[in-house]
């Protein structure tokens, strides 16, 4: 009788603990679903274009405070010579151009001399080379030459009137050129106003570049740049005149140069710095465009030897991990499909991709520090 009492105690007791077993693994699997469950969710974001300007301090003797630039100041005179080609061309008066032929109209004959005026309609002017005697109604060939050799390059065949005969004279008197006439007498060359002009800039260059070239020698290091304060022409020669007839001319000139000298590095370091300022709330800055990166030398303080740099800079910049926009208690629980339809609605995302891991899990998990939001980068 006692054994048998004995047996249903422990048989009792097995239904207790095989129970709490039971119900640990279902507490531990429940546990571990949880802690194991975890959600990423990508996002490729559209970024949007920022740029600002801004005007920054160079100091180029003494210690730099605050915002300013530490700069190279330098200050030099380059003189020199060079020489300039004419290229204006001048024919020379009094050449034969080609032959017309005098036709006499009139029952007598026609005396025409030296140098008698030939014209055209359209007030082109050559003239006779020697004295000729037309017969009546007849004609002959008389060699002519321009009066303004530079008026015309060629003449095509046309009739001239003779200006010096009478009126009545001069429908029955005339010329007329059979072939083409070219104003090719003998030229030489003449300087024109746009040489000595070429040559004076291309002396400048020249200095300029000297300049430049002393300059950098002189520069801590030969990643810096150099911007022009100032280029002034102090002295400037040239050996000839407008409308001389040769074929070269020397210009000699001296050139002042202010320049400064900074560490680009420097520069866009503070740039970034300053467009990292202007970037919208929950974004931020993404790159520089180099392509739109620009300074240049504003003001320049010769008694100080300080300068002023303006600065424009752009770049892009895209929405932060932890914007506003990525609301975790709102997408806890949603499929991916849920959490792309959500985050859709704002104009910053471009696409949304969601990672569910363990396989089995197939909602985002309600623990939000098992969700994390990763900004996906196009540029990497």
């Amino acid at each position: 009788m006692y054994i048998k009492k004995h047996s249903r105690v422990a048989e009792g007791y097995k239904k207790i603990v095989l129970g709490f077993v039971i119900v640990t693994v279902l507490l531990v699997g429940i546990i571990l679903y949880f802690s194991a469950s975890r959600a990423v969710i990508k996002v490729q974001p559209i970024g949007s274009s920022v740029e600002t300007d801004f005007v920054s301090d160079v100091v180029s003797d003494g210690a730099v405070e605050g915002s300013a630039l530490q700069g190279v100041l330098f200050e030099t005179e380059v003189e020199g010579a060079g020489n300039g080609v004419a290229t204006g061309t001048m024919i020379l008066e009094g050449n034969a151009i080609g032959k017309v032929t005098l036709i006499n109209q009139r029952a007598d004959a026609q005396s025409l001399v030296k140098t008698t005026r030939l014209l055209t309609a359209d007030g082109i002017l050559i003239r006779l080379m020697e004295s000729v005697n037309i017969p009546a109604n007849g004609q002959l060939e008389a060699d002519v030459y321009a009066d303004d050799p530079n008026s015309f390059d060629e003449l095509q065949p046309t009739k001239f009137t003779i200006p010096g005969l009478w009126e009545g004279l001069q429908s029955q008197v005339f010329a007329e050129s059979k072939g083409v006439l070219k104003s090719t007498g003998d030229s030489v060359k003449i300087i024109q106003d746009a040489d000595i002009k070429k040559a004076k800039t291309d002396l400048t260059e020249v200095l300029y570049n000297k300049g430049i070239e002393e300059f950098k020698k002189q520069l801590p290091s030969m990643d810096y740049v150099t911007l022009v304060v100032s280029k002034t022409v102090v002295e400037e020669t040239v050996d000839a005149e407008v409308g001389a007839q040769q074929d070269t001319f020397e210009v000699s000139s001296k050139l002042q140069l202010v320049m400064i000298g900074l560490d680009p590095n420097k520069v866009v370091e503070m740039a970034g710095d300053r467009l990292q300022q202007v970037v919208p709330q929950g974004q931020e800055l993404l790159n520089l465009s180099m392509d739109k990166f620009s300074y240049k030398v504003q003001n320049f303080d010769n008694e100080k030897k300080t300068a002023n740099v303006k600065v424009h800079v752009a770049g892009e910049a895209v929405i932060k991990a932890d914007s506003q926009i990525f609301q975790k208690d709102k997408m806890v629980g949603l499929s991916p499909k849920g959490v792309e339809l959500y985050l859709a609605n704002y104009s910053e995302i471009e696409s949304v991709s969601v990672e569910l891991s363990p396989f089995w899990v197939k909602k985002v998990p309600k623990l939000k520090d098992h969700i994390n939001i990763v900004i996906v980068n196009t540029a990497d």
